[in-house]
């Protein structure tokens, strides 16, 4: 008898005591494009769900912008928003940028009424300077006093996306003071305290106005229908950490999901409802080649809802994600994933014709220089979303990564025939669709109680430049 049967014998054995059963499939086979195995993503726990704060410097939310110019103040407001490149900075977009030049630069949130805020943040692509934050309970000029410093000047760089946070403060407006030492392209604003996205409902409202007063007395935004906070969920994965499959929706640039390199990333958004929108967009690590498929579907084949999907043994790798442990001789090419009753995952195998049975389907060519996207079309009505990027070393060539394993005294390691390429890292995903402003409905928890004192008796009004 070999020595590779007597290993075999071994580590079948070995499998067997820990109470692992095993299924091999000795097809050997040769395909141009195998099948994919997408896992399903278990659904977020309430505390995940509670530890997701809700972004208060949105136009849905109430927020409006105020720009400084000249010591006088420009209030955009919501009609304006399709007017000012500014107004991307309150949007639910992640791939629109603003320009903002060299020098100073000041901009005030309106958080339309007091809210609780301990945190800024906001999505640099290229810009480097300083930035500042300070508050007030009235708009007062800048120069009255009555602005409270929360942070010190913050250096950052090209490519950083400045974070802070601070003791948390009961107010109504925030400033931001930018001092741009090189101009550069800078997105989303983001003022985050304790609401979190389980408190703060979001609701499109029924309207009685006909379509006609709608459009002429409730400007359209954009809104993102795939965040977290929309009930939208991440419901398959082809890999990565899958506990954090959250961070795809949670509308913070500073958290990411990383899929694992060298191989298709695909993620399959479930919106509850068909819902319509008509731009996709997201953010991504730069040095990436290969192409981004967009998907928009109703339906999902029947071994998606099946209840009898496949489990597999896995395992958490260095990097945090799930993989799924094989098995196979050493330096032998033909191996199969074993089965497993713990530690498992629910897989299901999507045949390598399943994507051109979706009729609605548009393709991105991503440059190694990119680091977000966005797709417009004609507004569609569809449930789910798809999204599948594909390396440029996949196009023409799939390859399988052998892996061996060597059985130790109490357990089975591991180990990688070769070094795995560096992950795929996505920042989220949006699913943008145009909905007039009067129909959406924010309400906080109840027991929350109010949000902060009244304010005092109100300012004279300021200079509105933009009536």
């Amino acid at each position: 008898m070999s020595n590779l049967i007597l290993k075999f014998k071994k580590i079948i054995a070995a499998l067997f005591f820990a109470g692992v059963a095993l299924s091999l499939n000795t097809s050997t086979q040769a395909q141009s494009a195998p099948p994919i195995d997408l896992y399903r993503v278990p659904s977020p726990s309430e505390k995940q769900l509670q530890g997701i704060p809700k972004n208060l410097a949105r136009w849905h939310m109430g927020a409006t912008l105020v720009i400084v110019k000249d010591e006088q103040f420009l209030r955009v407001q919501v009609p304006d928003v399709g007017y000012f490149d500014e107004s991307i900075l309150l949007s639910d977009n992640s791939a629109l940028t603003y320009t903002i030049s060299q020098g100073q630069h000041d901009y005030i949130i309106d958080l339309g009424q007091f809210m609780k805020v301990s945190r800024f943040y906001f999505n640099n692509e290229s810009a480097a300077g300083t930035m500042q934050l300070m508050s007030s309970n009235v708009l007062d000029p800048l120069e009255a006093g009555k602005w409270v410093k929360l942070t010190q000047p913050i250096a950052f760089h090209q490519g950083d996306i400045p974070s802070t946070t601070f003791a948390e403060v009961d107010t109504r407006y925030l400033l931001v003071r930018f001092n741009i030492i090189n101009k550069g392209r800078i997105g989303q604003f983001g003022a985050t305290g304790p609401l979190n996205i389980t408190q703060a409902n979001i609701q499109l409202g029924k309207g009685e106005a006909t379509e006609e007063t709608i459009k002429t007395q409730s400007p359209v935004i954009e809104y993102d229908f795939g965040a977290a906070y929309t009930g939208s969920r991440i419901i398959y994965a082809s890999g990565g950490a899958l506990d954090s499959a959250l961070n795809l929706q949670d509308d913070d640039p500073t958290t990411s999901y990383g899929f694992p390199g060298g191989e298709e990333s695909i993620a399959i958004v479930d919106l509850r409802k068909k819902t319509q929108m008509r731009t996709i967009s997201m953010n991504f690590n730069a040095g990436n080649q290969g192409t981004l498929q967009l998907y928009l579907t109703n339906h999902l084949p029947e071994e998606f809802t099946s209840d009898k999907q496949t489990g597999v043994a896995t395992f958490t790798n260095e990097l945090g994600h799930t993989e799924r442990a094989q098995l196979a001789a050493n330096d032998d090419s033909n191996f199969e994933f074993f089965m497993a009753a713990q530690q498992q995952q629910q897989i299901v195998r999507v045949p390598s014709d399943f994507f051109y049975d979706i009729e609605d389907s548009f393709t991105v060519e991503v440059k190694g220089e990119s680091t977000r996207v966005q797709h417009t079309f004609d507004e569609i009505e569809r449930r789910y979303v798809i999204v599948r990027y594909i390396p440029e070393s996949l196009k023409s060539d799939y390859k399988i990564q052998p892996a061996k394993y060597t059985l130790a005294a109490s357990d089975l390691r591991i180990q990688r025939a070769q070094a795995a390429p560096r992950p795929f890292i996505f920042g989220g995903i949006d699913a943008i669709g145009d909905v007039p402003f009067d129909e959406l409905i924010f309400t906080m928890d109840a027991e929350q109680g109010p949000a902060g004192p009244p304010p005092g008796s109100p300012p004279g009004p300021p200079v509105i430049l933009s009536q």
